[in-house]
C-alpha cells in the first residue's frame, strides 16, 4: 500500500474521490459490552446520583478508584464536565482573586474560561509550532503567574517536567489539562499525574466518554478533600455510610458547588475504561502507518512528538500543510480532504486571542478582570498558535480505529490535496 493517486482534478472540484463512497469509516462512540448491563443496574438501583441515600455501592466511587489505578494517581474526584474539573482544580489551590494563570493560546475555550470562573486572570501564551503545546520558556516569560494550565494538545504531550522545574521554583502550581490525553504517557507516567493536579473531560468526542463527564486527579491528600467539597456543595464522602443515610457529610471547610457526576455517566465510564488501551493500540498503530505514508509528501507534516512521550493518545490528529495554494486557506484544504475521503476533516478553532468563545466583556460581573485581561494582551502576538490554526486540518480519532487501507486512503487524499498546492 502507498500514497500513489491520480493527482488530477480534486473531488471538491468534481473529480473522482480517493475513497469509494461504499466504504464506511469507523463510528464513535463504541459502546462497551458491559455498558447496557451497567446502565440497567443504575436504573433499578434507586441510586441515580451520589446524593441519593446509601443502598449499595456507587458506580461513581468505583470509577474514581479504577481511573486512579489506571493512571497511577492516589486520588480521583469525578465531575460532571471537564470544564468543572478545571474550575475546582483552580479553586482548590487557594489563590487570591485576580491572580494570573498561564494558559496556552491554542486550546478549547474552557481552559481559559475556567480561570475566569474561578475568579482568576487568564494570561495567554504562545505554543511551540512543532508540538502545539506550551514550553518552559513561556513560563519563564511570565514571572508573576501563580498557576499554569498545561494543555496536552491533539496528539502530543507538553514537557510538564521542564515546565514544573521553572514553575516550582516560583511557588507556581502546574495543572495538566489532559482532556485530550487519557492514557498518554511521558517516560511511563500518565498524563494528568505529572503536575500537582490533572483534569480530564469525558465529553462525547473524547477517547474515554460518557457523553458528558470529567475528573480531577492528584497525589495531594489535602487537595483531594478540598476537591470533593468544591464539587459537592461543601460535602465529602463518609468513610462508612449506613443504609439509608447519605454517603456525603457536610465537612464545609470550603464553600463548594454542585459539579457531581451522575450515576448513569459513571456506569458508562466503568464499562468503557477497560476498552481504552485496546483502542489506543489500534489507533496508535494506524497513526504510525500514516506517518510512514506521509513521510515523502512535500510540505506536509504531523506534529513532532517528544521522545519522552512513550505512549500516544490520539484525539484530533492535525495534518499540517505548511504551504497552501495562493488564495487558499486550511478551510479549503479541509473541504478538499472531506470530499476525497467522505469523512469530515476540519480546521482547528481560532486561537484564544481571536476566539468568539472567550469574550469576558460580555459578562458585566467580570468587568475588573476583563479590563486587566484586555490590557495584558494588548499588542501581543501568537505566531506559533496562528500558524497551526491556519495551516492544520484535523481528523477525529475515530478515523484511526480502522485498518492500514484506511491510512493509505488518508495519505493518498493528503498527497492529492498537497499536490494542488
Amino acid at each position: 500500500m502507498g500514497t500513489a493517486v491520480d493527482t488530477g482534478r480534486l473531488a471538491v472540484n468534481g473529480g473522482p474521490a480517493v475513497r469509494p463512497a461504499d466504504r464506511p469509516w469507523p463510528v464513535w462512540p463504541v459502546p462497551a459490552p458491559e455498558a447496557g448491563r451497567y446502565l440497567q443496574e443504575v436504573l433499578h438501583s434507586r441510586r441515580w446520583a451520589i446524593s441519593s441515600p446509601h443502598h449499595g455501592d456507587l458506580f461513581e466511587r468505583r470509577f474514581a478508584r479504577e481511573f486512579a489505578d489506571y493512571l497511577g494517581a492516589r486520588h480521583c474526584v469525578p465531575t460532571d464536565h471537564g470544564s468543572s474539573a478545571l474550575v475546582v482544580a483552580l479553586e482548590s489551590l487557594g489563590l487570591e482573586h485576580g491572580d494570573p494563570v498561564l494558559v496556552p493560546a491554542l486550546t478549547w475555550a474552557a481552559s481559559a474560561t475556567a480561570v475566569l470562573r474561578a475568579g482568576l486572570l487568564p494570561v495567554l501564551a504562545d505554543v511551540d509550532p512543532e508540538t502545539g503545546c506550551l514550553d518552559a520558556a513561556a513560563v519563564r516569560d511570565e514571572p508573576d503567574v501563580r498557576a499554569v494550565v498545561v494543555v496536552h494538545w491533539a496528539a502530543t504531550m507538553a514537557d510538564v517536567p521542564a515546565i514544573s522545574a521553572v514553575a516550582d521554583g516560583r511557588g507556581c502550581a502546574v495543572i495538566e489539562d489532559a482532556a485530550q490525553a487519557h492514557g498518554a504517557r511521558w517516560l511511563g507516567r500518565a498524563a494528568g499525574t505529572l503536575g500537582r493536579l490533572g483534569c480530564f473531560s469525558m465529553q462525547h468526542s473524547k477517547v474515554l466518554t460518557s457523553g458528558e463527564g470529567g475528573a480531577v486527579v492528584t497525589d495531594d491528600d489535602a487537595l483531594a478533600g478540598r476537591l470533593e467539597e468544591l464539587r459537592a456543595d461543601s460535602r465529602r464522602y463518609r468513610d462508612d455510610p449506613r443504609e439509608g443515610e447519605l454517603d456525603l457529610r457536610e465537612t464545609a471547610t470550603v464553600m463548594g458547588a454542585n459539579f457531581c457526576l451522575s450515576e448513569f455517566a459513571a456506569a458508562l465510564l466503568c464499562a468503557q475504561l477497560p476498552l481504552l488501551d485496546e483502542q489506543h493500540a489500534v489507533r496508535n498503530r494506524n497513526y504510525d502507518r500514516l506517518a510512514e505514508f506521509l513521510a515523502d509528501v512535500p510540505s506536509v507534516r504531523l506534529l513532532r512528538r517528544r521522545p519522552e512521550q512513550d505512549q500516544l493518545s490520539l484525539y484530533e490528529v492535525p495534518i499540517v500543510f505548511d504551504r497552501l495554494p495562493a488564495g487558499m486557506d486550511n478551510a479549503w484544504a479541509a473541504a478538499a480532504l472531506t470530499a476525497e475521503l467522505g469523512m469530515r476533516a476540519y480546521p482547528p478553532r481560532p486561537p484564544l486571542p481571536r476566539s468568539p468563545l472567550l469574550r469576558p466583556w460580555t459578562k458585566p460581573a467580570l468587568a475588573p478582570l476583563t479590563e486587566r485581561f484586555v490590557a495584558r494582551h494588548r499588542g501581543r502576538t501568537f505566531p506559533g498558535a496562528d500558524h497551526l490554526a491556519s495551516h492544520s486540518v484535523l481528523l477525529h480519532h475515530s478515523a484511526f480505529l480502522g485498518d492500514e487501507q484506511d491510512m493509505a486512503d488518508v495519505a493518498a487524499a493528503v498527497a492529492k490535496v498537497a499536490g494542488a498546492a
